[in-house]
């Protein structure tokens, strides 16, 4: 399994294919950090595009610039679709403006557990 631990996120290819990217509970998400998860990113997706969950953590909290800022185009070509875990009410509602502020060349969602967007990731081809 390949891991990459990273200052803002955990970054995982689990046994079903999908990159997991957990970011880390207590930490401001500045863009600097959020470049860093790209590139880990793109490293392990160099073999094939991938389904891509996220999970953040429930006291998330973001520069700014980092909710404005278009990074999809750096992983569009190795990424099938991605799914956000939110699990708070205002963690939903930034994932869910940032996904409608910024298009995104996947698929795309936000859900409210793990086990919806894994399912809903598992049906995106």
């Amino acid at each position: 399994m390949d891991v990459m631990d990273l200052r803002l996120a955990v970054l995982c290819v689990r046994a079903d294919g999908i990159l997991e990217i957990r970011f880390k509970p207590g930490l401001l998400t500045d863009a600097a950090g959020v470049q860093e998860v790209v590139e880990g990113r793109r490293r392990l997706c160099e073999g094939a595009p991938r389904r891509v969950m996220v999970v953040l953590a429930e006291d998330v909290d973001f520069e700014l610039e980092v909710t404005t800022t278009d990074n999809a185009p750096q992983v569009a070509d190795r990424t099938v679709a991605e799914a956000t875990v939110a699990t708070t009410t205002l963690n939903n509602k930034v994932a869910s403006m940032y996904y409608r502020y910024i298009h995104h060349p996947y698929p795309t969602s936000v859900h409210g557990s793990e086990e919806s967007a894994v399912e809903w990731l598992l049906h995106q081809t």
